[in-house]
């Protein structure tokens, strides 16, 4: 409980690089997967992408009027921002109440508990030097 007996809740804020698109989240993010398949590469445009699993239910979008969505492949939706072009977060029609939001637009993100790899027969060669490279 917080001062005066009041429960504070933890609200982390998402947002993209122009602004038109930002939310919030109650409560930690306790799970992220880094995943190295050619469409995420693609719809993200780097080596990887790091995506958070929400449930619906604890976002709170404060701004979305800009977001495009795109169907990569039957069932699955990829959102973004039209203004900047920032990727959002990801859904599919067989998980309808998860969003997958895409970390890089939260701030001040923990560490999470569950971090982990899917699709790792996808990514490049090199893709584990990425984080041995040096810093500049």
């Amino acid at each position: 409980a917080g001062e005066g007996g009041t429960i504070t809740t933890m609200r982390l804020i998402g947002e993209c690089l122009c602004g038109s698109v930002r939310y919030a989240v109650d409560g930690p993010i306790d799970e992220l997967a880094i995943c190295h398949c050619s469409q995420c590469r693609r719809a993200n445009g780097g080596a990887f992408n790091v995506g958070a699993p929400v449930s619906a239910g604890r976002i709170t979008f404060e701004r979305r009027e800009s977001i495009k969505e795109f169907e990569s492949s039957p069932g699955k939706f990829r959102a973004f921002c039209s203004g900047c072009g920032a990727p959002v977060y990801s859904r599919t029609s067989t998980l309808p109440g998860i969003f997958r939001l895409r970390a890089g637009l939260i701030t001040d993100l923990a560490k999470p508990e569950n971090l982990y790899q899917i699709h790792h027969k996808s990514c490049w060669d090199w893709a584990d030097a990425i984080l041995l490279a040096p810093k500049r």
